[in-house]
């Protein structure tokens, strides 16, 4: 679960020159606003890059149907795009009262069977956050069921703001799935571009520059992501 104390961390954003202004970007996430301003689309919007793998909403439908699009997400993954395409446990009113568990499991039993992803990041929300799923138990057994990651992203939107969630989504990344795999080679210059999300194609422009002067891109969070990267 989330720590409460990086919570406070996060959400005390002193750089951050909004706050005195009160900007919408920076406003707390209000009831009704399904787009537009909570955690959970920070988080989703901020990891939609990885293309190779499912993002699973755990969730009543609103909230992906709310959300679905509201980034364009361009990619040169050869294989399937899997960003265009909303995923969700459609959590419904027997879910909330029994529990929303069984529905994640049988939900990443089916993405592994029919979209076979690198990898399935599972974004928590206000409702499943509330009702108290287990979601990392879960995840980690179908980890272990399927040989993929499956990256829980604690990201409830009633938590804060769009700008907490997208770092939350990172901090997710950082301590789920960066680490566990090394290099098959170290390049003397190597780099890692955090932040970037490759919005209008322009990491594709500056990245032969930087090849061009030795240093090498071996990976991106998140534009034009790769999960093995």
């Amino acid at each position: 679960m989330v720590n409460k104390k990086l919570i406070k961390e996060l959400l005390s954003e002193s750089a951050c020159s909004h706050n005195k202004t009160k900007k919408s970007s920076c406003d707390k996430p209000k009831p009704g606003a399904t787009s537009g301003g909570c955690a959970f689309e920070g988080a989703q919007i901020a990891l939609f890059p990885f293309a190779d793998v499912v993002h699973l909403v755990h969730s009543p439908a609103t909230c992906i149907g709310a959300s679905w699009e509201t980034r364009q997400t361009l990619t040169s993954h050869h294989g399937e795009n899997n960003t265009v395409t909303g995923f969700t446990t459609d959590v419904n009113t027997n879910d909330v009262i029994f529990g929303g568990d069984k529905k994640l499991e049988e939900a990443i039993d089916y993405i592994v069977e029919h979209k076979n992803p690198k990898g399935i990041f599972v974004y928590e929300t206000c409702v499943t956050a509330m009702i108290g799923d287990d979601m990392d138990n879960t995840c980690d057994r179908m980890e272990k069921k399927h040989g993929i990651p499956v990256v829980v992203i604690h990201s409830p939107g009633f938590v804060g703001g769009k700008n907490l969630g997208s770092r939350l989504g990172g901090e997710s990344v950082l301590h789920q799935l960066i680490g566990t795999r090394e290099p098959e080679e170290v390049h003397p210059f190597g780099i890692n571009l955090i932040g970037e999300y490759n919005v209008t194609g322009d990491m594709w422009q500056y990245t032969p520059l930087l090849e061009k002067i030795g240093i090498k891109v071996v990976s991106t969070l998140a534009g034009d992501g790769r999960i093995e990267n």
